[in-house]
């Protein structure tokens, strides 16, 4: 049996915006095996909250694979493997959604929580954090960097299997009554109303009358415009602030957040005029 450590990061709180996955395979009592990449999400809107997490941008994942290329290089492990989280639920959530989203196929496989280890196991531990059960063990990592979660995660399994007195992390799993079924789910057939929304969130920054126009919060709370309109005589489309600052620079502090995918002093938005401003940021950072 294939006995992986799995750890997802996401670019917001939607589940299906994963941006970076990292994989420690378990065999003969040591991980053998680790992986780590970087995932270019459907769109390139990243949580300020989640960038303060884990440090990645939007510029980061540009020239980084998509979730189907990615999930391709891991998928045939997946099938009847055991698959072993910190937080699982969350991972798992993770990976369903993506695998939804793309309409690709859900293997079947079992799944185990090391949170739920090491509270059985480790009672006595002041919480039972990732960080916090990884020093109990002398593991040294960057926290929430998938591949060294994912690390941490896989040597915690191992600890309680020498705990618990398992034979390995499958014995583990059920001593403790903790393993949990994950069905199989058919490939979907794209084409259907959720991708053709999907679809129409990247349409060219161009598309439509244009121009857009955004608010954004000053440092002591003053609204200033944002406007994405087509400039000059060749008609290139780029963002224009009535901040004060924007008339002594080309880029203020307003449009230079908003170049790096930081939506902080953004006001709420409509969905489609939001979706011209990630497809336009899209196209910039290619350039």
């Amino acid at each position: 049996m294939t006995i992986l450590a799995i750890d997802f990061e996401t670019a917001t709180s939607e589940a299906a915006s994963a941006c970076a996955v990292g994989l420690a395979f378990v065999e003969g009592g040591e991980v053998t095996q680790r992986h780590y990449t970087l995932i270019r999400p459907a769109d390139l809107r990243f949580d300020p909250g989640n960038i303060r997490v884990h440090g990645i941008r939007p510029h980061d994942v540009l020239d980084a694979p998509s979730f189907p290329e990615v999930f391709a290089g891991f998928a045939d492990r997946l099938e009847g493997a055991l698959v072993v989280a910190h937080n699982a639920s969350f991972d798992l959530k993770v990976l369903g959604a993506c695998l939804s989203l793309y309409g690709l196929a859900q293997p079947r496989f079992s799944a185990l929580c090391t949170v739920a280890v090491s509270r059985r196991l480790w009672p006595d531990s002041p919480n039972h954090k990732l960080s916090t059960m990884a020093a109990r063990f002398g593991v040294g990592f960057r926290h929430h960097h998938a591949g060294d979660d994912a690390f941490a995660c896989a040597t915690i399994a191992l600890e309680g299997v020498q705990a618990a007195g398992a034979r390995d992390v499958s014995d583990l799993a059920d001593r403790l009554g903790l393993r949990r079924e994950v069905a199989a789910r058919r490939e979907r057939a794209l084409g259907g109303i959720a991708d053709r929304a999907l679809a129409s969130q990247l349409r060219p920054a161009g598309a439509g009358r244009g121009p857009f126009r955004y608010t954004v919060r000053g440092s002591r709370g003053t609204p200033y415009d944002v406007l994405l309109a087509q400039f000059g005589q060749a008609g290139a489309w780029r963002l224009a602030c009535s901040c004060p600052g924007a008339r002594f620079r080309a880029e203020c502090r307003h449009v230079r957040a908003l170049h790096e995918g930081d939506f902080t002093d953004l006001a709420p938005t409509e969905a489609p005029a939001l979706a011209h401003l990630e497809r336009f940021l899209l196209d910039r950072a290619k350039l």
